[in-house]
């Protein structure tokens, strides 16, 4: 495996934390923190790059907030500040980690994503008698740290890089939080280690990963259950994580197959219920709140809503729901 080292000099290039401040702040031009630090950019991107440099720099006190979307998940978002660094890291790092990446992870990669996801596993139903859905207890919050640093290092041999991402992990103990760029990052880096299991330890051809929500799919429903046997232990014994008990099963593919907000069968697709009922709840706010969200928000929060549903057979539901849209 080729190892990169002098990374640090291009994460605290200027031109690059310039670049990191505006991923940062797209959507989030107008909120308080965003604002003030805009207010002296290059002022603040130089302090920036000075405790950087000097390694001053710590991460700061997260927000800690709950969204309901559609189950209970605790959020962890780091300070404005503390993204525009993660941004310059990852502008760096991610693409020489992403040139490892199987072709079957989906999550947060360019040129993949939720509906070419959808699009793959609708394939594979079409070709299969039985899948086996899985996913992993507590993912984020069950990542070891230790575990997370080695995967890192046998890819980047450059020590100040390897220092911050150090920072940003933590010195000990398990889990990243929900909501930063790195986590994602660090999420596909450490599955990625299962993707390989999967696919060159155990042959399986028929198979994909959406962050912890994974599919194998097969024609002997024994066979997938041994299948999920070997997963869990490697799963266990490799990475430190376990299988939610309630949500890892074989079904046959005729019956239809929950995955990101859709059900799907081998020749049609329909929108999950509770994606409708956060669409039915999203709405109700916004007209409840239409005059300080603004028209055009709106229109543009319905327009892709739309767009997502019309990866289903949604037309009667779209048709339903939309024609009650009255501000």
């Amino acid at each position: 495996m080729k190892t990169y080292r002098r990374l640090f000099d291009g994460i605290t290039a200027f031109p690059n934390l310039l670049l990191a401040a505006r991923l940062a702040q797209r959507g989030k031009r107008f909120r308080g923190e965003v604002a003030r630090f805009n207010f002296g950019l290059e002022r603040n991107l130089l302090k920036l790059r000075e405790e950087l440099i000097s390694g001053e720099w710590t991460p700061g006190e997260y927000h800690r907030f709950t969204v309901f979307e559609p189950k209970e998940r605790p959020i962890v978002a780091a300070p404005y500040r503390d993204r525009v660094v993660h941004h310059a890291l990852c502008n760096v790092i991610e693409p020489l980690f992403e040139r490892g990446f199987m072709e079957e992870s989906y999550a947060c990669r360019e040129g993949k994503g939720t509906h070419a996801a959808l699009d793959r596993a609708q394939h594979f139903l079409r070709l299969h008698k039985f899948v086996l859905r899985c996913d992993v207890r507590k993912f984020f919050f069950s990542i070891n740290h230790e575990t997370l640093y080695s995967l890192v290092s046998k890819k980047i041999a450059c020590g100040r890089t390897l220092a911050l991402i150090r920072k940003i992990i933590g010195l000990s103990g398990a889990g990243v939080p929900i909501g930063n760029l790195t986590s994602q990052l660090f999420a596909n880096i450490y599955l990625n280690e299962l993707d390989r299991f999967v696919k060159q330890g155990l042959g399986r051809r028929g198979y994909l990963r959406y962050m912890d929500d994974f599919l194998v799919f097969g024609d002997c429903k024994r066979e997938l259950a041994g299948i999920k046997d070997s997963i869990a232990g490697f799963l266990r014994d490799k990475l430190q994580l376990e299988l939610k008990a309630n949500k890892s099963f074989v079904l046959p593919a005729w019956s239809g197959l929950g995955f990101l907000g859709f059900r799907l069968f081998p020749c049609y697709r329909r929108l999950d219920g509770a994606n409708v009922a956060k669409f039915v709840r999203r709405y109700k706010e916004m007209r409840a709140d239409w005059r300080e969200v603004g028209l055009r928000a709106i229109k543009d929060s319905l327009r892709a809503w739309v767009a997502h549903t019309e990866h289903a057979n949604t037309w009667n539901l779209r048709t339903e729901l939309l024609a009650g849209v009255n501000f």
